[in-house]
């Protein structure tokens, strides 16, 4: 990539597995960006999909460098970012899922966001497509993150997420990338998020990186999406890092029982967990309260990690 005074180079790195068709749209919508193409390379890492990707993908943003990296076997996501990021040679590296399409001014924005600083982490605007159902968990996520926040406000640590996110790669290596070992669902943003916080970053919200995510899947599959983050994950972000047990809402599960510990853990019950669960993803195509949808998500992940619990405690 060339060098230019006054413009960081920026490597784009996207890992993807088996969507082939969406990888096509984001490619290409990464052609049309409104950034000087010699300073721009694409790393796309396969993550060992069953079919690699086509190398007439590369060809959607031909102003750019893209290059496509192939994992014979699925590694997960922590390791084909390492993988990208290994690869790159940007500045800045900027992170993007396979399953959004971005902006023209979405690169500008994230460079942007960097200007006088070489210690931020900037966090983009995520929304959902005009081709994805407006379901209550669509309008739900729409909301998350740093999206909940006031304008203006501080942005912690635990609104980092990879799907539209960009940093220094000195800021990178130096926190040591991905832990490789988070192979399943969740944990591995939040557990790097963590680490960039304590090597002093702050973290801002580019409002004007917007990306339109093209999948949103249903309630139930979220539901058992969390459940192996809390099975698989929470394990290991907890053994990593036991302070994030407050943050996660675990923290009752590990000390003497008082009233809040005692509803805490009767939510978690089947008898209570499954009624909200059922009735919710009957109505997910009208209206739910985001209370109900906080609930799920961390039921849902809370119970995964207490069965994982179980399961180690057993001789």
């Amino acid at each position: 990539m060339a060098a230019n005074p006054g413009l960081p180079t920026i490597s784009v790195v996207v890992p993807t597995y088996a969507e082939h068709q969406r990888l096509l749209r984001l490619v290409t919508s990464l052609g049309q960006q409104q950034y000087p193409g010699s300073l721009v390379e694409v790393v796309i890492v396969d993550d060992g999909s069953p079919e690699p990707v086509p190398a007439a993908i590369a060809q959607a943003a031909p102003s750019f460098a893209v290059e496509i990296v192939r994992h014979e076997r699925n590694a997960g996501r922590a390791l084909a970012r390492n993988t990208g990021v290994a690869r790159a040679r940007g500045d800045l590296i900027v992170f993007v899922d396979s399953d959004m399409t971005v902006a023209p001014g979405f690169l500008p924005a994230h460079a942007a966001a960097h200007l006088g600083s070489d210690h931020r982490v900037a966090i983009g605007d995520v929304r959902f497509g005009p081709d994805v159902r407006r379901t209550a968990l669509a309008r739900y996520l729409e909301g998350r993150g740093v999206r909940r926040l006031r304008r203006g406000a501080p942005v912690p640590f635990h609104c980092f997420a990879t799907g539209n996110a960009s940093l220094p790669r000195a800021l990178l290596l130096a926190a040591g990338c991905f832990d490789r070992r988070f192979r399943h669902y969740g944990g591995e943003d939040l557990e790097l998020g963590y680490r960039l916080h304590r090597l002093g970053a702050r973290f801002v919200y580019a409002e004007a990186a917007q990306t339109l995510h093209h999948r949103c899947r249903s309630l139930a599959a979220m539901c058992d999406l969390m459940h192996v983050y809390g099975v698989h994950s929470l394990p290991l972000l907890l053994e990593l890092h036991p302070e994030l047990a407050g943050l996660l809402r675990l923290e009752s599960l590990h000390r003497p029982v008082d009233s809040r510990g005692a509803f805490l853990r009767a939510a978690l019950l089947a008898p209570v967990y499954w009624p909200v669960r059922l009735a919710s993803c009957a109505l997910e195509h009208a209206w739910l309260p985001g209370l109900v949808l906080d609930y799920l998500v961390w039921a849902s992940r809370t119970r995964g990690y207490l069965a994982a619990s179980r399961q180690d405690a057993r001789p």
